[in-house]
């Protein structure tokens, strides 16, 4: 078979490409464990090595080795947990290997991501490789926290979708949903892109991109399947409807014990009041939403703009790390990190924006485009912490990459690799009356 556009940079083709990557992003890691220090395990990583070790252990999901846990989604500590089964150890240090296996990975998912957004493998290959050594990614190694793990598999939802939008069928679209389904055990942020892909179907005729009920159906029906047995597990133990994981009170907890509302009590003194005349949990959480609605400018206002601005910088916790203090937003590091890191891709972003609201985008860049700024809301209205953006961080590089091909998403290299597969989405195109 004849090699695809810019394989030859690589002698033959991208799955050598791949695998560089792999190694570069493997060694970019392995400096970082070497050279940087490690944090305490406090707070949120606490909790999820505990689930770990206890997961590897065979006590189940659980932090205290005894309740089961629900708190936490499940993904990233089962996960951790088998490594430290596997390995023999369970120590921060084998966590940030395990976590470098995971950015390596996430680094070749988003190779082959970049793949169906740019007809250029080589293009392809340069982004994948600012992902494998970029401190904005490699640092989060010695945390143990999931962002990796959220990057690789919100990476590889979006990679089954954006080929299921090259070339539908109901195979590809059960593929598309079990991976978000994944994803969403992961993190229970990713809920909705079922529901978003649905909705893409509106711009069908703007996009020339068809999709049948039946594969939107086995989407859906994929993704409740991966999320049913964990759901039906949380109802089980607990008898509640929690699809995922029990986080929603918290979430309010923590929006109303960091609220600062000028001529009112700090709000860590508002939710300890709470906690005093609410002794049960119903009560609580009709006292929590009583008082964000008796605040809207605050709540629904003033802290979604403020987490706007928080999701969209760059996280800062490992330079807070290593020394002592974060770049400040008037230093030389920070506006590094910014001109280097996020403003070009967000400009990128701006600009695929406009080609959907003109038609001209691909169904694979109007999907992508959506995913961005539908999270970026989402996190605006919950919390924004800026370490949350990198879970789509390949997503927000892939926008600055050239795009080629007609509306349908089938590009020169796709009619080179898959000619029939080509025709077939030319085809369904064609026929999205059907």
């Amino acid at each position: 078979m004849p090699a695809s556009p810019g394989a030859g940079r690589f002698g033959r083709g991208p799955l050598v490409a791949a695998a560089a990557l792999f190694v570069l992003a493997a060694a970019a890691c392995g400096a970082v464990i070497l050279l940087s220090p490690f944090p305490r395990v406090e707070n949120d990583a606490a909790e999820y090595l505990a689930l770990a070790q206890n997961v590897a252990l065979g006590k189940g999901f659980t932090a205290d080795g005894v309740t089961p846990g629900v708190y936490r989604p499940p993904l990233f500590s089962v996960l951790l947990g088998l490594w430290f089964a596997a390995t023999g150890t369970s120590s921060p240090v084998s966590a940030a290997f395990f976590q470098t296996l995971l950015h390596a990975l996430g680094v070749v998912a988003a190779f082959f991501l970049f793949r169906e957004v740019t007809p250029s493998t080589a293009w392809a290959a340069r982004a994948a490789a600012f992902l494998a050594v970029t401190p904005l990614l490699i640092t989060r190694v010695v945390f143990v926290l999931q962002e990796p793990t959220l990057l690789l598999f919100t990476t590889l939802a979006c990679l089954a979708t954006a080929r299921l939008l090259k070339r539908p069928s109901a195979a590809r679209s059960a593929l598309a949903g079990a991976a978000w389904g994944v994803c969403t055990l992961a993190k229970i942020v990713s809920w909705y892109v079922p529901l978003l892909l649905l909705a893409l179907r509106v711009l069908t005729r703007r996009l020339g991109w068809c999709w049948r009920r039946r594969d939107a159906l086995a989407l859906l029906l994929a993704f409740a399947c991966v999320i049913a047995p964990w759901t039906a597990r949380n109802y089980a133990r607990f008898r509640q409807f929690i699809p995922v994981n029990g986080q929603g009170q918290g979430m309010l907890e923590w929006k109303v014990g960091h609220a600062e509302i000028s001529g009112e009590p700090p709000g860590g003194e508002v939710l300890a009041a709470i906690d005093r005349d609410n002794p049960t949990p119903a009560g609580r959480r009709r006292a929590l939403w009583r008082h964000l609605f008796e605040h809207p400018g605050y709540f629904f206002v003033r802290q979604p703009f403020r987490n706007a601005i928080s999701y969209a910088a760059p996280p800062r916790d490992w330079w807070i790390l290593a020394a002592g203090r974060p770049p400040g937003e008037h230093g030389l590091t920070f506006w590094l990190l910014v001109g280097v890191g996020y403003l070009p891709f967000y400009l990128a972003l701006l600009l695929r924006t406009g080609q959907l609201v003109r038609g001209k985008a691909t169904p694979v860049s109007a999907f992508l485009v959506l995913l961005l700024w539908s999270y970026w809301v989402q996190h605006a209205l919950l919390w924004g912490d800026a370490r949350f953006n990198l879970a789509l961080y390949p997503v927000l590089v892939a926008m600055a990459l050239p795009t080629g091909g007609a509306s349908t998403g089938v590009s020169a290299r796709d009619e080179h690799e898959h000619p029939r597969q080509a025709g077939r989405a030319r085809a369904s195109a064609a026929g999205c009356a059907r």
